[in-house]
């Protein structure tokens, strides 16, 4: 989806751009203009999903700020539904296809918020931050995400799948007053010593933004107490995907913030 959505981006903006060119002067001279030398799309849009929450706190027919990872000929896209413009969303949902994208099953994430009742629905009255991986070790699926409460306060959790369709109720990995922007990616190179191992980040806004990481070693069921970064580093989220940092010796996971400042260097750190 992250591929998906940056081709729809550009041709989007390609889109405006020449709707812009038509609306100029009035000059009919094209010729100049290289949107026009591009042949027309010939490979069609695909919907993946369509908002059907009702909640009065969303702006509805919204679906954001997508992720996905792809394993083999299986594709797992998740994004927010509902958008909430004080913040997150009426649920995460979900698309999957295992051709390779030829075609697509949907649904929404159980537990998550009071707006999806399917297995016992949940109690947070948003959630945010959808970041999807495969843990190859454990041949399992996990969607990381950011439940919001009424008192506004924030935990971060994974849902998880053996099947790529049906998910299982989240697991807490953290909580706090304010955390935010989680990240998760997985070791899966066979050869590592650290195959297997999960990792989770988050920044906490309470604690001046601190970069925290937690670690999972049975596909997300359990997670360690989380821990700062090397270096006491902070910053405003980050993205763990794929920084799986591989030396002749030994395999680290690292961390590369959105925006960060650290005293001192940043060392990576064995989990």
């Amino acid at each position: 989806m992250r591929l998906i959505v940056r081709c729809v981006a550009a041709l989007g903006l390609a889109v405006i751009l020449l709707a812009a060119a038509d609306c100029g002067s009035g000059s009919n001279s094209n010729s100049n203009n290289p949107f026009f030398s591009f042949p027309a799309a010939t490979v069609p849009l695909v919907r993946l999903s369509t908002d059907t929450f009702t909640n009065s706190t969303s702006q509805h027919a919204t679906e954001v700020e997508p992720d996905s990872f792809s394993f083999g000929s299986t594709i797992v896209a998740a994004f927010q539904v509902g958008r909430i413009s004080s913040g997150g969303s009426s649920d995460i949902g979900f698309a999957t296809s295992t051709d390779s994208g030829a075609t697509w099953t949907n649904g929404f994430l159980p537990g998550l918020t009071t707006f999806f009742p399917a297995q016992g629905g949940g109690t947070n009255a948003a959630v945010s931050d959808a970041a999807v991986i495969h843990d190859a070790a454990h041949a399992t699926w996990i969607i990381s995400s950011l439940t919001i409460s009424s008192s506004g306060a924030t935990q971060v959790v994974v849902s998880r799948s053996s099947d790529e369709l049906n998910w299982g109720g989240p697991v807490l990995i953290g909580q706090g007053p304010n955390l935010d922007k989680d990240w998760i990616t997985c070791d899966n190179t066979v050869t590592s010593s650290f195959y297997g191992h999960c990792y989770a980040q988050w920044d906490d806004h309470n604690q001046s933004n601190l970069i925290k990481m937690s670690t999972s070693t049975d596909g997300g069921l359990t997670w360690t107490p989380a821990v700062n970064i090397s270096g006491n580093a902070d910053g405003i989220g980050g993205h763990a995907h794929d920084q799986i940092v591989r030396t002749a010796t030994d395999t680290k996971a690292a961390v590369l913030p959105n925006h960060v400042n650290v005293a001192g260097p940043i060392n990576l750190r064995r989990r």
